[in-house]
């Protein structure tokens, strides 16, 4: 098994932000990511990723002198500062069947996240219940969430599969978002290729 993203630093029963120290393996704005709660998998979608500035960073921005690419990536490395990132949840796994609602608790502190694979990913967000959960997220980029979301879950199923998945989401979307048109074409606008 792969190592995981990171460790929780805070959760709710609406989002959990976890932090890691790999600025090369961050994952994408709209990945799924996981936590295990006793024995159900809590689901969330990336949705912020914040890298904290230090006095040392500072002092190193502001000497401009001698930077080369190899010293600022040593640099990068060797922070002892977190990367900070934050999924809003979306779903949760209780035996072999997928919620699409809050889960009974948040992840608790240091619980590793762990990058939820394609299988995984088409599996939690194979139905559409889950749009209101982001469409009601005032806290996050909610339109550009949804529809990145979308696209890799799409992504994550056979080529034949990708334009059904896009065209079923987007029926859903209408049927929500009916008397909200400017929304719902901003949303779609955002799953064209």
């Amino acid at each position: 098994m792969a190592s995981p993203l990171g460790r929780v630093l805070r959760s709710s029963t609406t989002i959990f932000t976890f932090g890691s120290l790999d600025n090369a393996d961050l994952p994408a704005f709209g990945a799924l990511v996981a936590a295990e709660v006793g024995p159900t998998w809590v689901y969330g979608l990336v949705y912020e990723v914040v890298i904290q500035d230090d006095p040392f960073v500072r002092q190193v921005v502001a000497a401009t002198e001698g930077l080369t690419a190899e010293r600022i990536e040593d640099m990068r490395q060797r922070r002892q500062v977190p990367v900070e990132i934050t999924a809003l949840t979306v779903a949760y796994r209780q035996g072999d069947r997928v919620y699409q609602r809050l889960p009974p608790r948040p992840p608790a502190a240091l619980q590793p996240i762990w990058a939820c694979d394609e299988t995984t990913t088409a599996q939690v967000l194979a139905d559409f219940a889950f749009f209101r959960t982001v469409l009601n997220a005032a806290h996050c980029p909610s339109e550009e969430l949804l529809a990145a979301s979308l696209r890799r879950a799409a992504a994550c199923r056979p080529p034949e599969q990708e334009k059904a998945y896009l065209l079923e989401a987007g029926r859903e979307l209408a049927r929500l978002l009916a008397a909200d048109l400017p929304r719902l074409d901003a949303i779609l606008r955002r799953l064209a290729p």
